[in-house]
């Protein structure tokens, strides 16, 4: 199995991916790629196996209520939907998905808007990434089901106890991840791998059923706007082991 975490940015030169092989007992963490142009991660993504996994540090929708304003402006006649007395229901509900609230329970620092911060030409680069992955075959949910699925590194490491944000912080807590000593380093040396990295861990959270999936209302939500994959507390240390854990088909 292996698992594909992305660290995207904008542009290029700030996105980086990082690729974890798991074998029993053991993860093998290849370098990581650097600088990931559309192309590079359009054939990381389309190569994916059966088993295999990806996570995504990016937002894979828009909050519901910010796109039905946008819609509802863009009319021949205006109109301007929900308002509350003060306007801050109504501004949150524009500015924060329904993950966005739940995560940020969990999260050091809650997420950024998609929808009013620079974030957004993040979720635009990856809404064109999903209509060409789509085209060539790979449809993403963005609910997680399947081999895609969003995650927040941050939340995660919040989750794990990784509160330095340090490589050998991560190894001192998953010594069963074999690091060779030159991608060490330049997952040391680039806030953008170890990001990656992250994610990729959190791509085994996924596929092994030990993150928060989205039910009831959430599920709906998820469907349009997206849903940030939260693994428990304490998991970081169970991720090489599956025996007890039910992998999650891709076809689900």
């Amino acid at each position: 199995m292996r698992t594909v975490g992305i660290d995207l940015s904008a542009r290029p030169p700030r996105t980086a991916a990082a690729v974890i092989e798991w074998t029993p007992g053991r993860a093998t963490v290849l370098p990581p790629r650097l600088a990931c142009d559309d192309e590079e991660l359009l054939k990381l993504l389309l190569s994916l196996g059966r088993d295999d996994q990806a996570g995504v540090d990016c937002p894979f929708g828009w909050p519901a209520t910010f796109v039905a304003s946008m819609n509802a402006h863009a009319a021949p006649h205006p109109t301007w939907p929900g308002r509350d007395a003060d306007g801050i229901e109504d501004l949150d509900s524009l500015r924060y998905r329904r993950t966005d609230k739940i995560v940020a329970v969990h999260a050091p620092r809650p997420p950024l808007s998609v929808s009013c911060d620079k974030l957004g030409a993040v979720a635009i680069r990856w809404a064109r990434l999903q209509a060409l992955l789509a085209a060539r075959g790979l449809s993403v949910d963005r609910t997680g089901r399947g081999s895609v699925a969003e995650v927040y590194p941050s939340a995660a490491r919040s989750q794990w106890g990784l509160v330095a944000g340090t490589v050998d912080e991560l190894l001192a807590a998953a010594p069963w991840l074999h690091l060779p000593e030159g991608a060490r380093q330049a997952y040391a040396h680039s806030r953008d791998a170890y990001d990656a990295l992250i994610a990729s861990l959190v791509a085994r959270a996924v596929r092994t059923g030990s993150t928060s999936w989205p039910a009831g209302a959430d599920a709906e939500a998820a469907r349009s706007e997206g849903w940030i994959h939260l693994p428990a507390a304490g998991t970081l240390a169970r991720l090489p082991d599956s025996s007890n854990c039910e992998i999650i088909p891709q076809s689900q």
